[in-house]
């Protein structure tokens, strides 16, 4: 067996206690308040912020503006034991490296503040979990060591879309170049960063991430996470603006549509012919190829993928090999359920957990290692 869900369960209840004697109790309540202790986990993980408002880097494919969010940005407002506690405080959220998996960088640039950055992964590193940053900032090697003196299982995604556009894609972000650098620094440092290829936009950058993840493999990219684009009617018209042929792109998604719902996001996914040309490249020049971030993270910190990718399309097979390592009995998650006082009628079919209430299905997929699905399904 892999882990023991009982283990790692004892371990964060015991970790979550000393957290609450250290802390105030004016710290513990602004912990509970705040969003990290409540929101249901995605089960490729929890996303943590590390700043709130939004990003300056205001890159003409983002969404996050279409969220409500602003091109300015200021630093969380819970100390880094504070944040902790909160995701300790969270009923689905699990501590220790067979816990739910930490993604940092979803809504805003997570290095805008870098000392403050440096002290939140510090505090988190303590709970053991898998965490992965994503980024467009510079790092450089005093700060590449800096990160990997936390945790040399810390998991750093650096995203480079396009070399030719990103004058017009990526206005204010720090150029590719300086990207390229950053993942030189890390690899350096003794961290393992993967490219971030990600969004791939069929008409637009698409021809030109082959070089990119060449030019990635050649500064010390271990791997690389492919991923698709999200469009919302206010991409479109900012595409149009640019001058960007946005015809490929309308050959895979209505236009109606994204007329109808304005604000709303739609994935224009690559073809599986498409995914594994790239996929067939990056094995080609010597990168693992990945199709979810999540993955990556869970290569890095050498545990099973909590989001049961190696039982979908989006495994690649890499060399964590997920499908080989044995995963607990469902009979060992219910005592470890039960010790959190949660109790829930788990049936295991045909190597799934069926549930009849989806409230902890987060949870009991990540000490189960199974897919959970509700009942109905």
């Amino acid at each position: 067996m892999s882990f023991n869900p009982i283990e790692v369960v004892r371990k964060h209840i015991e970790l979550k206690e000393q957290y609450e004697r250290s802390l105030t109790d004016e710290s513990k309540e602004k912990a509970v308040r705040d969003p990290h202790s409540r929101r249901k986990p995605r089960y490729c993980g929890l996303t943590v912020h590390f700043a709130i408002g939004g990003c300056p880097f205001r890159c003409s494919y983002c969404y996050i503006y279409d969220m409500g969010f602003r091109h300015t940005a200021s630093p969380y407002p819970l100390d880094p034991k504070e944040l902790a506690y909160a995701l300790l405080s969270n009923r689905n959220f699990m501590s220790g490296k067979h816990g739910t998996l930490i993604a940092v960088g979803s809504i805003t640039e997570p290095f805008l503040f870098e000392e403050k950055t440096l002290e939140f992964l510090r505090e988190l590193s303590r709970l053991g979990n898998p965490i992965q940053f994503s980024t467009k900032k510079y790092i450089g090697k005093t700060l590449a060591n800096a990160l990997a003196n936390i945790s040399s299982r810390l998991s750093p995604l650096i995203t480079i879309v396009t070399f030719e556009l990103s004058n017009i894609l990526e206005p204010y972000a720090p150029s590719p170049d300086k990207r390229l650098e950053t993942i030189r620094n890390l690899r350096e440092s003794g961290l393992k960063p993967c490219l971030f290829l990600r969004p791939i936009i069929i008409g637009i950058n698409y021809d030109e991430a082959f070089e990119v993840m060449k030019a990635a493999k050649e500064n010390g990219a271990v791997g690389v996470v492919i991923g698709s684009f999200r469009i919302t009617y206010n991409i479109y018209l900012k595409f149009k603006d640019l001058g960007l042929d946005t015809d490929p792109i309308l050959r895979r998604i209505d236009p109606k549509k994204l007329r109808k719902n304005p604000g709303k996001q739609y994935t224009v996914a690559l073809r599986r012919k498409e995914k594994l040309e790239l996929v067939n490249f990056a094995r080609k020049i010597g990168l693992i190829p990945f199709l979810s971030a999540c993955c990556a993270n869970s290569y890095i910190s050498s545990v099973i993928c909590p989001s049961i990718c190696f039982e979908t399309s989006f495994c690649t097979r890499c060399p964590n090999n997920c499908m080989d390592k044995e995963r607990p009995r469902t009979n060992l998650v219910v005592s470890a359920l039960d010790m959190l006082n949660i109790r829930l009628d788990l049936v295991e079919k045909e190597g799934k957990i069926l549930l009849r209430n989806g409230d902890y299905a987060p949870l009991v997929q990540v000490l189960s290692r199974r897919l959970t699905l509700p009942r109905r399904l």
